[in-house]
């Protein structure tokens, strides 16, 4: 599969793939994502697209928007992955994205907060040496960037 999907900066014009992303999702999906349930909005998706404050970066496969990232000017990032595409590593190559596109924002330090249930996003932290630590009900995992020679070109 990996050769079939395209990581990409989000455009405007994405919003209503993302919006469909996000509406695929489970109530515990969106739990772990947003940390009690929200169901994103059109406004949302927008939101996400835009990346005016931020940068998004989608995963597609065959013209179909299936996992997008989005990393704030403060270093903090969060994820997700459409159900039917989960396990095949797409998170893993998001995040390496994501720290790609910090660097070249000029973060020098990544994370992000989960739950302590969300083990895919806890084992993608660790996996990629971030510093993860149980902070009471939630999960905060941090990275130094500065000396990552990590860099991904986006289609």
């Amino acid at each position: 599969m990996s050769e079939q999907i395209t990581l990409r900066i989000a455009r405007k014009e994405d919003w209503q793939q993302i919006y469909q992303l996000y509406s695929s999702l489970t109530d515990e999906d969106l739990y772990l994502r947003y940390f009690h349930l929200y169901k994103p909005t059109e406004d949302d998706a927008k939101r996400i697209a835009d990346c005016l404050d931020h940068r998004t970066i989608v995963v597609e496969y065959q013209g179909k928007i299936i996992a997008e990232g989005s990393i704030y000017k403060d270093g903090e990032f969060a994820l997700v992955v459409h159900p039917e595409y989960r396990q095949l590593g797409l998170g893993t190559k998001l995040v390496l994205a994501l720290i790609s596109e910090a660097k070249k924002m000029g973060i020098s330090k990544v994370r992000f907060y989960t739950l302590p249930e969300n083990t895919p996003m806890i084992k993608i932290g660790r996996k990629l040496g971030f510093n993860v630590k149980l902070n009471g009900d939630e999960v905060y995992a941090e990275k130094d960037i500065e000396k990552e020679n990590v860099v991904l070109t986006l289609a």
